[in-house]
């Protein structure tokens, strides 16, 4: 196992290390080895980096970190959020969320960079259908449409899961009506399914996938269900019940689809080393952080 992995599951089970003990089991990680070998530059490999690193347990501590972050300020963020390209023109509300639940389990959900990205969710992002967004200088149009009639669920959900992530790291409830509509919509949607017709929503939504790509998945979804105490309502349970049949007979889930982008690190190499996937499914459906057992 990862000695980051195995940091994180020491952490979650209690364990306290001092700052010196944390730094030392990073550095003798592969995996942050791996995510610190270089320092990215183009936008979007800022952003799977920095989505990366953020899933490390206390990679705020490392140096490298924390000129991430300020590389990301420099390029990426704008009064309204995080774009691609600094300005409107590349502005996506699935990536200006990504970035920003990145940055609360980095320690900077109260930087006023975060703030100006929750922001322009808090007022702009639709969580229902019907709500026309008419946002001069923002090309939505050149990316198939963000909204409309129905806005992009990648988008809404992502934004929710912002939400959630601000809300979970600071304690503070300012984005709470907000943050309950967008639940709603997504539990109307059972998390993962169409109105219509009961079937996925698109084609990766059903994917088992770490760390998070611009795909929402399976993986988010159980994530924010555990975060947002909804694991007993009874519209999570077909988003429980796909997860429990992926489940193998081991008790483990493997990894059924590896996003590839410059910058983007699979945590899981090997077909067979699936240990970052089933410690963070087993732990958001149960609470169990031990790798032996199943349901």
């Amino acid at each position: 196992m990862d000695t980051a992995l195995k940091l994180k599951a020491d952490i979650d089970n209690g364990k306290i290390f001092s700052k010196e003990e944390i730094i030392g089991q990073l550095v003798q990680s592969v995996l942050v080895r791996e995510l610190t070998a270089d320092f990215p530059e183009k936008p979007l490999t800022l952003v799977w980096r920095l989505i990366g690193i953020s899933q490390i347990p206390f990679s705020h501590y490392l140096e490298y970190t924390q000129n991430l972050i300020g590389r990301v300020y420099e390029k990426l963020a704008t009064p309204f959020g995080f774009s691609l390209s600094g300005d409107e023109k590349m502005f996506l509300p699935c990536y200006n969320a990504m970035v920003v639940s990145a940055l609360c389990r980095l320690n900077r959900a109260t930087d006023p960079q975060v703030k100006s990205a929750l922001e322009w969710i808090n007022k702009n992002q639709p969580m229902e259908r019907g709500v026309d967004v008419n946002l001069p200088g923002f090309r939505f149009d050149r990316f198939g449409g963000c909204f409309g009639k129905t806005p992009c669920y990648i988008g809404l959900a992502k934004s929710v899961i912002a939400l959630q992530n601000y809300q979970k790291h600071t304690n503070d409830l300012s984005y709470k009506p907000k943050l309950q509509k967008g639940t709603d919509y997504m539990l109307q949607h059972k998390f993962f399914k169409r109105l219509s017709n009961d079937k996925p929503i698109n084609r990766h939504i059903t994917d088992l996938s770490f760390p998070e790509s611009y795909h929402l998945n399976m993986v988010e979804l159980i994530q924010f269900a555990c975060d947002a105490e909804l694991l007993h309502d009874s519209r999570t349970k077909d988003l429980i019940d796909y997860l429990k049949s992926k489940q193998t007979t081991n008790g483990t889930w493997k990894i059924s689809f590896r996003y590839k982008a410059e910058g983007y690190t699979v945590f899981d190499k090997g077909k067979g080393t699936n240990e970052w996937l089933t410690y963070t499914i087993k732990k958001s459906l149960t609470g169990n952080t031990n790798f032996d057992t199943h349901f």
